[in-house]
């Protein structure tokens, strides 16, 4: 049986065929564009056959029994949002090729998800006839899979959405909001369980405009910005340095003023009277000056039993950084504790790469503050 497509295939093979034969005329025996014309033929012809045989998934009207059967007769696939997401997802990939390696991974997870939800639906919308059952498959395929990860998503929002608010709010006032915030939770689940009878609908709308009224003032809080203690320490970076000023800074707050553990300690070192000196193992009295391994972990202890706090400075040389155009920066290479108070004991460890020699201004330890407190460190 000859269909209307096969009709247009078979057409499409035998204009091939002619202007294969017109294209060698014209250009004296050429065999490049005949033969691409021929094979255009062959699958003209072969696509025409396939369109012949099953007759363009007609069913005549004499064959009752593939009624049923019929593409026409089947329920056509339900409403989605998947196609919408897939493009979404997509559109996500091509921005995260250009902006960020994290959005394009975003973008790649989405569109897998969308892909899969997509297929799978339209495969479960053609299991039957009866949707109930149709939604019944679909569950069985998928909820292991959605509801998981639903939920790992539903409780990272929740989790993002507060730590936003809580970092954005001052140290006094975060413990404040978080105790209405629980106790509007408890309140609202002691009404459920009071009235054990209420619409699940009424619970779903009020959780839902909770969790979007989080979610937006989340987002509204994360645009603008931590508070400002907050926004302070990430440019000054506190605690990825120690000062080792007299000064008291943040390193020193709610610093430990014990050392438990004291083996292997090269040297101790003490703050006595406006005196510093120091007591090595091996040696009587006390010392102005303590000898030190070359690029070995050296731990020393500072003690100190002066009144007021104290910290001790080890300083080993300096290093010299070229910031271009011809300026450089000088660092000091120095290692120090927190500021110890009388009868308090605070250790460093040390690792000094070059010979005390090497400096013209020497190694030593000090006490910021106190003229005159020092310890020559000779490191051989």
């Amino acid at each position: 049986m000859i269909t209307t497509s096969s009709k247009l295939f078979y057409g499409l093979g035998a204009v091939s065929i002619a202007g294969s034969i017109v294209w060698m005329i014209a250009h004296d025996g050429g065999a490049l564009g005949a033969v691409a014309l021929v094979f255009i033929a062959i699958a003209a012809v072969f696509l025409g056959a396939i369109a012949s045989y099953v007759r363009d998934g007609h069913i005549l009207s004499t064959d009752t029994e593939q009624h049923d059967l019929a593409p026409a007769a089947q329920r056509g696939p339900g409403r989605s949002w998947f196609p919408l997401g897939t493009a979404l997802s997509l559109g996500t990939v091509v921005v995260g090729l250009v902006t960020s390696p994290g959005i394009f991974k975003v973008g790649v997870a989405l569109l897998i998800a969308m892909l899969g939800e997509w297929l799978i639906q339209n495969w479960s919308d053609r299991a039957s006839s009866d949707q109930g059952y149709n939604e019944r498959v679909r569950g069985r395929v998928v909820h292991p899979l959605e509801i998981p990860i639903a939920g790992a998503l539903l409780l990272a929002v929740i989790v993002l959405s507060f730590s936003r608010v809580f970092l954005s709010l001052s140290v006094n006032a975060g413990p404040i909001v978080f105790a209405i915030i629980g106790a509007l939770v408890l309140f609202f689940g002691s009404m459920l369980s009071i009235r054990p009878g209420t619409s699940r609908r009424v619970v779903g709308t009020i959780c839902g405009v909770a969790l979007v009224g989080l979610s937006v003032v989340g987002v509204v809080l994360a645009l603008d910005g931590e508070r400002e203690q907050l926004t302070e320490a990430a440019e000054e970076d506190h605690f990825a340095h120690r000062a080792c000023g007299e000064e008291v800074e943040y390193s020193d707050e709610d610093a430990v003023r014990a050392v438990s553990a004291k083996s292997s300690v090269a040297a101790t070192v003490t703050l006595k009277n406006g005196a510093l000196y120091a007591e090595m193992d091996g040696y009587s009295g006390p010392l102005t000056s303590i000898t030190l391994q070359r690029s070995l972990n050296s731990s020393i202890l500072f003690n100190n039993e002066d009144e007021g706090e104290h910290r001790m400075v080890v300083t080993y040389g300096k290093v010299v950084e070229s910031l271009g155009g011809g300026v450089e920066r000088e660092t000091l290479l120095q290692a120090c504790t927190s500021l110890v108070s009388k009868g308090g004991q605070q250790g460093v460890v040390v690792n000094i790469p070059k010979p005390s020699f090497s400096s013209t201004e020497g190694f030593s330890i000090t006490v910021p503050g106190l003229e005159g407190a020092s310890v020559e460190v000779l490191v051989p």
